[in-house]
This record gives structure tokens, sequence and C-alpha cells, in this order.
């Protein structure tokens, strides 16, 4: 099964044992996130978590 990533809009295949596997198989219409955006969203709030360095 392909799906497009809701964020970079790369096409990828999803296999039987990716996590977001059954999701998909029961709507297909479902957003999907690929791993890289994933980690790079999660990355991102984290460091916008943290707090700023002083001047």
């Amino acid at each position: 099964m392909t799906a497009r990533c809701a964020f970079c809009g790369k096409k990828e295949s999803v296999a039987e044992d990716h996590k977001d596997y059954p999701k998909l198989l029961t709507n297909p219409k479902t957003v999907y996130i690929c791993d890289w955006c994933n980690n790079k969203v999660r990355y991102d709030a984290e460091e916008n978590q943290k707090p700023k360095k002083p001047m």
C-alpha cells in the first residue's frame, strides 16, 4: 500500500508491519505522516520547549 505524507508530499510504501498500516487499511483517506517528518516535528517541538540562552 502506498501513502502520501501530509507534510512533505513524498509517496511511501507502507508495509504490513508498519505501525500505521491498520489505520490506513480501514480508511485510506487517513492523514499519513512519514517517519522523517514525524521526527523533524518532534525535534522542533522539543527545541522550542527549551529555555532560551541569555545573550
